[in-house]
Order: structure tokens, then sequence, then C-alpha cells
């Protein structure tokens, strides 16, 4: 979701006073919604247990940003927010949230195959590391995918390395929507293709999902744990990547070593579907010392356009004047029966799919790939099925014409690719960043974040203020009110079992719970 959606859901947040789960997100799912597999199958994959989910967890923490208790939901459930953009939200360990589409497509660099290694983005970006040649760091946790290397474990040198990332794009359609995607189908047969990549460490958004895979390392170093960041000493939230800025963001991505390495020469274009990818993507630019301007895009709500924040990036001339709104009004703002009366809420479209797939090949036709022997980089990310599936769910016929006109995008975009790298020049990668849970096993298991902490408080503190500060669910992280626990003489570990008796929560892990873990993983 957006940073402007973000704050909306918070500010609207409210504490509900009774203790019944009832969603008020708009009514039951339609029958189409529940065509996919209500939660990664029954009781989710077989191997995600506690022990899993802790060190998932683990993985994502991070002195001072992290709550007291990660909530994660039950695998049959939807917890979200109050709003009709968002009745459906991922965020868990579950298949449907964790498993990625992981394809590497070019034959000079990646031999054909299905390859059954666990991969995850730490990987990703580990890999993009080793094909530009730069050394490992210290920091990284991710490893160079070198079994699926053309020339055994030696990486070729690109003239252009593309990421793709299609945001909430389920593992599973590649089989299960294969008429759609004949494009995405097409670079899964040609390539190499990981079948075992999932993402393994908590929680699955966007942000921490674009962080993870431009740094190659865990949230736990580069600092970007959710979409959102709360502070406990002001009692204010704000976005990780607040003012489109990447000072959050504690750990260089690949694209600012390359950067530094080339001493600027190196032509770098990120541009995202909102801003948080965008800064991910992009690295710290500029806004670091001895850092370089990328050129950098992203899709701004409010006016339909293309923006950036001119102190760490450069605007591409390609799409300075590319505005949604001639194509909105083309269609007359609707869209299978939907009103598309705000930019906003024309992302939730087919039509949004089109406009970033036209935005991505304007920015490679317009760049300076090629032009040199500094191998460049395009780093992209795809928002539409995010937008569409968060409203309309992963199986909805809203989001096959969304995965229909992506995929035909997709291919657009390569072939543009393709022909500024040359036939043997081009390194490409297309993954997501996450996925999406379909509807729930029944109507009751679909509750909001304030209906969760209104039936804690239910169990804990009736009639008093409350024990929750803060509660951000699709970061799964819960703050809470020291001051009023010691007055009831509650523990953290007294309302993290309180709230696994609740039907929509599968584990409540508290913060001391997965410190007690970090030795092991390290």
């Amino acid at each position: 979701m957006t940073g402007g959606a973000l704050r909306r859901a918070r500010a609207g947040a409210g504490a509900l006073a009774g203790a019944v789960f009832l969603c008020g997100c708009g009514g039951p799912p339609s029958a189409s919604s529940r065509d996919g597999d209500g939660g990664g199958g029954a009781g989710g994959r077989p191997d995600v247990g506690r022990a899993q989910v802790v060190e998932a967890l683990a993985r994502g923490w991070f002195p001072g940003r992290v709550g007291d208790i990660a909530v994660i939901p039950n695998p049959r459930a939807t917890i979200t927010y109050r709003s009709e953009s968002n009745r459906f939200m991922h965020g868990g360990p579950w298949p449907h949230d964790s498993d990625l589409p992981l394809l590497l497509h070019g034959a000079s660099f990646f031999r054909p195959g299905v390859y059954d290694a666990p991969a995850s983005h730490q990987d990703v970006g580990a890999t993009v590391t080793e094909l530009l040649g730069l050394p490992r760091w210290s920091g990284a946790t991710g490893r160079p995918l070198r079994e699926a290397f053309a020339n055994g474990e030696e990486a070729g040198r690109p003239g252009l390395v593309a990421v793709l990332v299609l945001d909430a794009l389920r593992s599973d359609y590649l089989e299960r929507k294969a008429d759609l995607l004949p494009n995405l189908s097409r670079l899964a047969e040609e390539g190499a293709r990981f079948a075992n990549a999932r993402v393994d460490y908590l929680p699955t958004n966007t942000s921490t999902a674009h962080s993870t895979i431009a740094t190659a390392t865990d949230p736990a170093i580069h600092g970007i744990v959710g979409n959102g960041l709360y502070d406990r000493r002001t009692g204010e939230s704000s976005l990780a990547y607040e003012g489109v800025a990447p000072y959050n963001l504690m750990a260089l991505t690949f694209a600012d070593r390359w950067s530094v390495a080339t001493r600027g020469r190196a032509e770098i274009v990120a541009q995202a579907g909102t801003d948080y990818p965008a800064v991910a993507l992009a690295g710290h630019g500029a806004c670091i010392l001895g850092g370089h301007p990328p050129w950098m895009a992203y899709y701004d709500s409010d006016s339909g356009a293309w923006r950036t924040n001119e102190d760490c990036y450069r605007l591409p001339p390609a799409v300075a004047a590319l505005q949604f709104g001639p194509r909105l009004d083309a269609v007359d703002h609707a869209w299978m029966g939907h009103k598309l009366d705000s930019y906003g809420e024309a992302r939730r479209s087919s039509h949004f799919a089109a406009f970033e797939g036209e935005a991505a090949v304007a920015l490679i036709e317009g760049s300076a790939f090629g032009e040199d022997d500094i191998t460049d980089l395009f780093l992209a990310n795809l928002k539409s099925p995010d937008y569409v599936s968060h409203k309309y769910g992963p199986f909805s016929p809203e989001m096959d014409a969304t995965l229909a006109e992506l995929d035909g995008w997709l291919g657009r975009i390569a072939a543009a690719l393709e022909a500024k790298a040359g036939p043997d020049g081009l390194a490409l990668i297309v993954t997501a960043d996450h996925g999406m849970p379909d509807a729930p096993a029944s109507d009751d298991l679909w509750v909001t974040y304030d209906d969760v902490t209104a039936w804690l408080n239910e169990r804990v503190d009736p009639g008093g203020p409350g024990v929750v500060e803060y509660y951000e669910g699709s970061e799964n992280q819960m703050f809470l009110d020291h001051a009023r626990l010691e007055a009831l003489g509650l523990a953290p570990d007294d309302i993290a079992r309180t709230l696994e008796e609740s039907p929509a929560v599968g584990f409540a892990i508290t913060e001391d719970e997965v410190r007690q873990a970090l030795p092991a993983r390290r």
C-alpha cells in the first residue's frame, strides 16, 4: 500500500467496543475471490512451525524498530485494515505470502533448468553483486546462485543487468495462471527457475523485500523491518522511507556500490509504482558521502505523474511528462464495473499495469544502456498486481485482467532490454516481493487490526484503557503499554499467550523469544 494510504489507514484506526471479530471491510468476499487455496493448504506449509517463525523474525529483528510482540495471522485468517482497498493482506510465513517466483534469464549467463536448492531475496542481491564483479561485503547473508551460472561457478560480465520485481505475484501463478502469463512462462522455460525460492524473514512486505534484494542481507542488518516504523519515544509512526529518502536504510545497496566503483559512470535506472520500493532499489544515491545520483522515478498517486527526490536522485526525462490522467480519461473512469474516481483508485486496475509498462519501456529506450563497456542496471518494481489483489483478491476476475496486461508489457520490457543489451548482453532476473492470501476459511476469520486490539483488551483489561500502545499488523508488530502492564501485573508473555487463543492468530512471539534465537542464527 502507498504512503498516503498507510497514513490514512492509521489515522482512521479506532478501538472497537466489542470483543466479537467483525471485519467491517465491505461485506463478504465474492465467490471468485475464493478460487485459491484459502491460505496455502490446510494449516499452511507443514514445515512452518514455531521454530521457523522465530527464525524468520530473528532475521527481521533490529533494535528499537520492532515491537514487544510479533502477531502472525493464522494461515486460514486475514487480519487487515478497515479499508475497502486493503481487504486482503500479506505479511506471514505461509506459502501464499512467502513462496517466490525466481527466474534467471540470459543464455550467456545462466543455464536453463529447474533448480531445487533453496533461494531467497538475499541471494538475488548476492547474484547481482557477483555479476557485477563486486567483492562480497562482510554484512551480506545471501549467496550467489552459482549453480545456475552458464560458465560453471564463474559469472560472465553482462552489458546490462535487469531486476524486475513483480509485486505480490504469487509463485503458484506460474502453474495456475499459465494461460494468462505466456511471456513469464517463456522466461521460466528458457531460463533458470528456482523452484524453492521463498522469503526467509518476517514480515513479508514491499519495503522490507526490496531492501533485502538490494542489499543482499537480512532486515536485521539493513534495518528496514517494515513499510512503516514506530518511534516509542515520540509515539509517532512514519514510513520507513519517509520523504522518499534513504536515511533509515542501514546498508549499502549493490546499486550504491556499483555507482561508487564506476565513479558514477554506470547507467543506473530505478522505477517503482510507489516511492518506497523505488528508494530501496535506487539506494542512497547522492544522499551518502561519495555517492552519485542514479535515475529514479516513482508513481505519485496525488498527481498521477512520475516523481523523484531530487536531493538523492535524478528524474529520467523519458517519463517526466508521462501522466496517468489521459489514460484514465480515455476509459471514462470505469473498469470492470468499478468507478476509478482518483489516481490512487485507478492503480487498482489493469490500466495501471499498462501505465507502468509503458513507463518502463520509455525508461529503457531513453537510457544510455549499452553505450560503453560498463555494465548498466535497470531495476523495476511493477506494482499493479499488489494494488489489485489487495482490494479484489489474488484469484478474482480483476486480478486475471491485471495479470494478462502485466504479462503483455513484460514481453515488451524484455524485448526493449534485449534491444539495448544485444543478443548476448542481458542478464535478467524476475522475482516477486511477497504473495497474497486468498479469502479466509470463513467470514468470521476476516478481521481488522482494531478487532484484534479490542478482543485482547476485553480479555486482559476489560473496562480499562487497554494494553496496546501501537499495533501495525502489516508489519506484524504490537507495541505494549508497559506502565499499564505493570499496573495489571502482566508481562508481554501473558499478552502473547492470550493472543494465541484467538482463532485469527497463528503465533504471538515476544521480542524476548526472538532475541533468544539470535545467537543460534549467527
